[in-house]
């Protein structure tokens, strides 16, 4: 026998659903333009990239990144992850920025040009365009 309809009962119905249980999705790594420096003379500016031919290949490399978590970035290596800012660096370190989990990524798996900035959970802060590698130069380079 169904339940009479009350004054005061709720318009809707609530019943368990037989979804079983969820898996807690991974946040995906994000990046972020907000702190992008392109006026000091370090670094390049996006027009001098779009000149040499680098914002498709840094956003292609953008694209391909946005599919892993941010662990996996950096386990992968593309990402590589500096924790403080270089100190061989040839670029003044923005002290007014919050967060000094510095890092770069190639824009292609063996370019010399690198985006560089800092990580913050999954998102990855993009502070300068580096065309000559001078962010954290190496002896290879």
């Amino acid at each position: 026998m169904a339940k009479k309809k009350q004054k005061n009962d709720p318009q809707y119905e609530r019943r368990q659903g037989n979804r079983g249980p969820q898996t807690s999705e991974k946040r995906k790594l994000h990046f972020s333009l907000e702190f992008l420096i392109d006026n000091t003379g370090e670094g390049q500016t996006f027009a001098e990239w779009q000149e040499l031919g680098h914002i498709a290949e840094m956003l292609e490399m953008m694209r391909h990144l946005s599919k892993f978590t941010c662990e996996e970035a950096l386990q992968d290596g593309s990402i590589k992850q500096y924790k403080k800012w270089p100190i061989n660096s040839k670029f003044k370190e923005p002290k007014y920025l919050p967060n000094k989990n510095w890092g770069s990524m190639h824009i292609t798996k063996k370019s010399k040009e690198v985006v560089a900035g800092f990580l913050e959970d999954n998102v990855f802060h993009i502070v300068f365009l580096d065309k000559d590698h001078l962010f954290y130069p190496t002896s290879s380079r």
